[in-house]
């Protein structure tokens, strides 16, 4: 028995060694590499440690036929019970399967239900570090809508809203300077081409409302930046922009009401009886 043990011991550090190699060796990328090496070595650890015992059990004189016999039929019986966890398993093998989404990958669950890092990806449960670094655990079946914020390439979206009075021009002009000094300042931001040219610099992308609740009118900005510094992106494209407008004495808007009245003072129009009662 002592010998199974330690034969067991020397296969999962071995088993460990090759499969970190083969994946090493592979042309996978880094996060799926990891994601991947990480379930296979835990899979391959509770076969060896099952053979394992099986085997303590045989070389003790027990029958292990019976055994497995019996478990085929204990686990038909706890199958019936078990269909969240088969679920479970089907969902996390596609999820693998289909690389939705990696260990490192920054991820929106559920239209936002849960946001952040993920962990770990199993064959039953995803780990998702949040930004308040709590660590959640869903179980795969409970994820019906993923978006990776990790593919290659994003593009950032930023909405600014002016005074209707606001000249479009000098919003033109604003978001022109912005591109130019983080074109400059800030490349590794940008996506690039063959050629290290920025592909797509913040741009004016044009109005995209106008607001009826005395915002003003709402102009959007947008740029192709590099997944791993997307929020980044964003962040300092609005922060510039407002610099820039203010600068050039444009304000982003706020509620405003207009009151007309009369030369004593009135409110006009003046409320009808119908609003008075």
């Amino acid at each position: 028995m002592t010998l199974i043990v330690v034969l067991t011991w020397l296969a999962l550090k071995v088993r460990k060694i090759v499969i970190s190699r083969i994946f090493i060796i592979t042309r996978l990328e880094v996060k799926q590499r990891n994601t991947l090496e990480s379930l296979l070595l835990s899979l391959t650890r509770y076969v060896f440690v099952i053979v394992a015992f099986l085997m303590c059990l045989s070389n003790m004189g027990v029958e292990v036929g019976p055994i497995i016999a019996g478990a085929g039929v204990i686990g038909l019986a706890v199958g019936f019970g078990a269909q969240t966890l088969v679920k479970d398993l089907i969902t996390g093998f596609f999820i693998i399967f289909e690389d939705q989404f990696s260990v490192g990958d920054y991820v929106t669950i559920n239209n936002g239900e849960i946001n952040g890092t993920v962990v770990s990806v199993g064959l039953r449960a995803t780990k998702i570090r949040t930004w308040a670094q709590h660590v959640v655990v869903i179980q795969n079946s409970e994820i019906r809508i993923s978006q990776n914020y990790n593919r290659d390439k994003m593009r950032a979206i930023v909405n600014v809203s002016v005074p209707y009075e606001t000249d479009p021009a000098d919003v033109e002009k604003a978001v022109y300077s912005v591109a130019n000094q983080m074109v400059l300042a800030m490349r590794h931001l940008f996506l690039l081409d063959d050629k290290g040219e920025v592909i797509e610099p913040p741009q004016l992308y044009g109005v995209t409302d106008v607001e009826n609740n005395a915002l003003g009118v709402k102009y959007t900005v947008v740029a192709l930046v590099k997944d791993v510094h997307y929020f980044t992106a964003c962040k300092v494209i609005r922060q510039m922009l407002v610099e820039e407008l203010k600068s050039n004495g444009v304000h982003i808007s706020y509620p405003r009401r207009v009151e007309i009245r009369d030369t004593e003072g009135v409110l006009y129009p003046k409320p009808t009886a119908e609003f008075t009662a």
